[in-house]
């Protein structure tokens, strides 16, 4: 106000002198009332318009201001919004999961047999065999065979498709590859004319496992290669009690060392079939019942990929699809072991069971801090622990690790009396080791109903992983 005050003085001053010393005015024959004005009328109006001019100005940076705020605040939200699909593309690329629909092993038990191989449910096929059910040979297949045959006779009597899916081996490091696959298209064909004998042997890839890691990890780093396979078989077998040295009396210590890390030597035949989620159902099977059959597969809910089934034959392929979702198995968390301290492998396996629970979907991982939903931290529903820290004599810091680990997650998890430890109750299987460990997951995944967590050691390297049960619409 004063400066508008200050301003209307100035003009009417500069008004003034103009007016009596600039321009030539005749004042006495001008009324007085005209004098007035034109001495006042002027300045103010002068003063009006500037200040008009200058709210006028005000407004438009005022307007321009707000535009361009809003303008930045739209961009934010942008790449807020942008960094969010990102963050939850990431988040279901992270937890995407391959599903076990019939598992079948044969291992020989070390001590006694465990407890609940009496509570197994009806898909989940375990043998426990003896020492004196194992046929040595010279090399590790040569006792294995009648097993291989049995368990893939098993699986082709029950689901005649599987042999069209391709047959992922483990590598035996103690004999050829060639040597290997050529042995086990052996085996493929005894079973399937046990099995089969009047139809024709489908064709199928016989070729080994890529990578490395748990079972789950690799079986799915395979089917991206190729989007058309319905799925995989997984076959793991390997025997090292072939080469135990059954003329020494009494191992050295190297050898002792050796049988408490990775166990007694055992043997064992897994035997895994993988089916991808969301296949299309088969014409004339029940889930495709009562469906439009120029519906696009987008637009159905039961149906989100369009996967297709390969080589299975179409009246084959009913029987895959009926099979149970016994379990889903997660991607893993793994890293290389720097320290073998109680105290370093605690700090070490703490961001492994974090990504590993976030991957199976069993811990919350917002975007935002305020996006976060407490009934999504489903931690605490683990119930059984599979691993192969070792016996008891060399595990035992493995082991406190991993509980640390649960407690911190309010995980109430015996690690003893809670868990499957296949160093102790199936000893040393060799290449079999990962099948073997997912099948455990798996099968206490499915007997508990809860989750089952991964923890597999190979060497310097460890990698923790889920096995979640089936969701209830896949369970049958």
């Amino acid at each position: 106000m004063l400066k508008l005050l200050a301003v209307l003085a100035l003009i009417t001053l500069l008004w003034w002198v103009a007016l009596w010393l600039l321009i030539p005015v005749d004042w006495q024959q001008v009324s007085p009332t005209v004098m007035l004005l034109a001495h006042l009328l002027p300045p103010m109006l002068l003063t009006a318009l500037g200040h008009a001019w200058r709210l006028r100005q005000e407004k438009q940076a005022q307007a321009a201001a707000q535009a361009q705020a809003e303008s930045e605040a739209a961009a934010q939200q942008a790449r807020r919004e942008e960094a969010s699909e990102r963050h939850l593309a990431a988040l279901r690329e992270r937890q995407q999961m391959v599903s076990c629909r019939w598992l079948l092993v044969q291992a020989v038990v070390q001590r006694e047999e465990p407890a609940w191989l009496d509570e197994l449910p009806p898909a989940c096929q375990w043998t426990a065999r003896t020492r004196d059910e194992w046929e040595p040979g010279n090399e590790a297949l040569d006792g294995l065979m009648p097993w291989l045959e049995e368990g893939l006779q098993a699986l082709y009597d029950e689901q005649p498709g599987a042999a069209s899916l391709p047959l992922l081996l483990e590598v035996l490091p103690q004999m050829s590859g060639i040597e290997q696959v050529d042995r086990i298209r052996q085996c493929q064909e005894a079973a399937w004319q046990a099995a089969r004998g009047d139809m024709p042997q489908p064709v199928s890839d016989c070729r080994f496992l890529p990578g490395s890691g748990t079972v789950a990890d690799r079986v799915m780093q395979f089917l991206a290669q190729d989007p058309e396979l319905p799925g995989a078989v997984v076959l793991a077998a390997d025997a090292p009690l072939a080469l135990l040295d059954v003329g020494r009396e009494e191992p050295n210590a190297a050898v002792r060392a050796q049988w408490l890390q990775l166990g007694r030597p055992g043997a064992a035949v897994v035997l895994l079939l993988f089916l991808r989620d969301g296949l299309a159902a088969p014409v004339g099977s029940a889930l495709a019942a009562g469906r439009d059959p120029y519906q696009p597969y987008w637009e159905r809910e039961d149906v989100p990929s369009p996967a297709g089934w390969g080589r299975v034959p179409e009246h084959a392929r009913a029987a895959l699809a009926a099979l149970p979702h016994l379990a889903r198995l997660a991607q893993s968390s793994s890293a290389g072991l720097q320290q073998q301290g109680t105290l370093q492998l605690t700090r070490q396996l703490q961001p492994l069971l974090d990504n590993a629970l976030v991957n199976a979907a069993l811990l919350d991982y917002p975007f935002d801090p305020e996006e976060a939903d407490p009934q999504r931290n489903q931690a605490d529903s683990v119930a059984w622990l599979v691993h192969n820290g070792g016996d008891a004599d060399v595990g035992g810091t493995r082991l406190a690790a991993i509980a640390s680990n649960l407690t911190r997650h309010q995980i109430d998890l015996l690690p003893v009396d809670e868990a499957s430890n296949l160093v102790r109750e199936w000893g040393d299987v060799g290449a079999a080791v990962p099948a073997m460990l997912a099948a455990l997951a798996v099968t206490h995944s499915v007997r508990l109903q809860a989750p089952a967590l991964l923890t597999q050691f190979h060497h310097d390297h460890v990698a923790l992983a889920l096995a979640r049960p089936a969701l209830p619409e896949n369970a049958t």
